[in-house]
Formats: C-alpha cells, sequence, structure tokens
C-alpha cells in the first residue's frame, strides 16, 4: 500500500498497534514495523520512545526454553500478613540487590496479587536442589511476614512465555498417558 494514501492513525490506535508489534518482535527494524502497521518510521520511533520514556514498556528480554538449557522453571506461591513498611522495603530489596542471582536462581516474574495468595514468583534454576535453597531462602527471611508455608511447583512445560508461543507447543502430546490396552 502506497504511504502517501493511508489514513492516519490517531494516536491511541497508533500507539495500541505499535505496542502489539513490540512485543511480537522487538528486534525488527523500525521499517518492518512502520509497514506492518502501516505507519512511518519516524511515528514508529517517537511513539517507541514515548511507550519507553514513560516506562509504559519497561525493556527487552529474551524468552528462554530452560529445558534447553538444562535448567527447569518453578513457581512460588507465597500468603503474606497484611503489607507493612517492613515488609515492602524487604521486597524491594531483594529485588534491586538481586538476592536470587547469588544463589544462582533466574527471576522471570515476580507479582503482588489480589487473591489467596499474595505473592507470585516464576524463576528458573538449573535443579531442585538449587530451588529448594531459594525457597528455603524466602522462608528464612519472610519468617515474620508469612500467614502459610509457600507452596513451590515445577513447571511441566510452557504453552506461552512472555506472551510467546512456545515454538514446540505440539510437544505438549508428549505428556499425553498412554492408553490401558484392552
Amino acid at each position: 500500500m502506497d504511504q502517501r494514501t493511508q489514513e492516519p492513525l490517531t494516536t491511541e490506535f497508533k500507539g495500541q498497534r505499535i505496542l502489539n508489534e513490540l512485543l511480537k518482535d522487538p528486534t525488527r527494524s523500525l521499517e518492518e514495523i512502520a509497514r506492518a502497521c502501516g505507519s512511518y518510521r519516524q511515528k514508529v520511533w517517537r511513539e517507541k520512545r514515548r511507550l519507553e520514556e514513560s516506562e509504559a514498556v519497561w525493556g527487552y528480554t529474551a524468552v528462554v526454553d530452560e529445558s534447553e538449557i538444562d535448567w527447569r522453571s518453578f513457581l512460588l506461591l507465597i500468603k503474606l500478613k497484611p503489607l507493612t513498611a517492613d515488609q515492602a522495603q524487604l521486597l524491594i530489596r531483594r529485588h534491586l540487590t538481586n538476592a536470587p542471582g547469588e544463589l544462582n536462581i533466574r527471576l522471570m516474574d515476580t507479582y503482588y496479587l489480589n487473591g489467596r495468595y499474595d505473592l507470585l514468583v516464576i524463576f528458573a534454576a538449573p535443579n531442585w536442589m538449587t530451588a529448594r535453597k531459594y525457597y528455603d531462602s524466602i522462608r528464612l527471611e519472610y519468617e515474620h511476614f508469612l500467614e502459610e508455608r509457600p507452596e513451590i511447583f515445577d513447571v511441566a512445560f510452557s504453552l506461552i512465555k512472555w506472551g510467546k508461543v512456545n515454538p514446540n507447543i505440539n510437544k505438549l502430546k508428549d505428556f499425553i498417558p498412554p492408553m490401558p490396552k484392552k
């Protein structure tokens, strides 16, 4: 389509389309993103910069399949007592000082939640022993703030991770149990 004959996109719609394209693949050139949005490179550059400066986009990352590097993914669900200033400071400090990284843990996501649990931590570790050390470090450091014992889960398979569909999603079928012989 000739760019001179395109309808200009509204700021809200244009920003959403550019954001969607960045979510698909932020490594593409501005020209490719502009083409996909039916816009111009300069407009995409301005909107991308605006999203980054406003911290609507915090950054860009690689999506890793832990099983391909002999690591495992885990979920940690934590039920906390009502949030206090000391508890909030502990949470902030542990994340800003990379305490998990010192234990050979790669944090992928941490969420403060509404519902039965207050904190969801998604992390990767090279093995169960390392994951258990991290789990125990949480239990020890948060001891006075815990409502109950945290729950840890080993992720069997990721279908979608950080908004990206697993390119090997068909491997989910490998989890189908064999049918009993009649």
